[in-house]
């Protein structure tokens, strides 16, 4: 198994960069292996804190009881032999660990959070038809949004709606790239201005809330819960997604 015990240790001591912690944090919640690794380092961690003070006590009471200075010899034994049961309790104490950090992630992760992780799994890119070239198109506009040109994407998008204010495909992947481009309010209005369309799969209240999840203000939280609940009890599209999210902790 790779030694990670230097990486592990710079997390806990603060010395790594906003982007290094992230992607720490996502091993945690991804890499099994990893998270194992965090769990005995903080397990060991734990179990050297209490040998030391363990020993500290010895040594004072020793000197306490027989007023003399213990030879390396005198201490070196019981420290041995409490090391051992030491190890054997950090080995039990990993999996408490490990359960108290998964607990941590699952209960401490945000609205936000939640949205970028789907965003970042399910919205990386937009399927494109290779089969249409024609400039200005819409698959135009995903091509450019799944090369991350966002700006440029949009304005793809938009010049369809001025010419067709009906085209619900482009609402939809222009509500899509605000929301990366973080304009949530105008990411909401092209959601809204979606809902109203009668469509066989009609994902528009999902994103609304997945929405008001990545903006994150006072009243967001409660408002996406409530699009995500009539997602699943008026069986609309997404349904699965929604489902998944309401059963997380946030």
């Amino acid at each position: 198994m790779e030694n990670y015990t230097e990486y592990i240790n710079d997390y806990f001591a603060g010395s790594l960069n906003p982007e290094e912690r992230k992607n720490f944090e996502k091993q945690m919640e991804q890499n099994k292996n990893f998270a194992e690794e965090v769990a005995f380092f903080l397990a060991a961690k734990h179990a050297l804190k209490e040998e030391l003070a363990d020993e500290k006590k010895e040594w004072f009471r020793q000197l306490a009881s027989q007023n003399v200075t213990l030879s390396v010899k005198t201490r070196s034994a019981p420290v041995r032999k409490m090391w051992v049961y030491r190890l054997a309790a950090a080995a039990v104490f990993v999996g408490v660990v490990f359960f108290s950090w998964s607990l941590f992630f699952h209960t401490s992760t945000s609205p936000n959070q939640m949205a970028d992780k789907y965003i970042s799994t399910h919205l990386e890119d937009l399927g494109v038809n290779m089969g249409l070239t024609v400039k200005e198109s819409i698959e135009e506009g995903k091509r450019l949004y799944n090369l991350k040109q966002y700006d440029s994407a949009l304005q793809v998008f938009e010049e369809i709606i001025q010419r067709d204010a009906s085209n619900s495909d482009a609402k939809t992947n222009a509500g899509l790239t605000c929301l990366r481009l973080g304009n949530y309010d105008k990411a909401l209005m092209y959601f809204q201005q979606l809902e109203k369309y009668t469509l066989y799969a009609n994902p528009a209240k999902f994103y609304q809330a997945l929405t008001l999840m990545k903006r994150n203000q006072p009243g967001d939280k409660e408002q996406a819960r409530r699009l995500l609940n009539d997602v699943i009890e008026q069986h609309l599209d997404k349904e699965q997604d929604a489902q998944q999210l309401l059963n997380k902790k946030w």
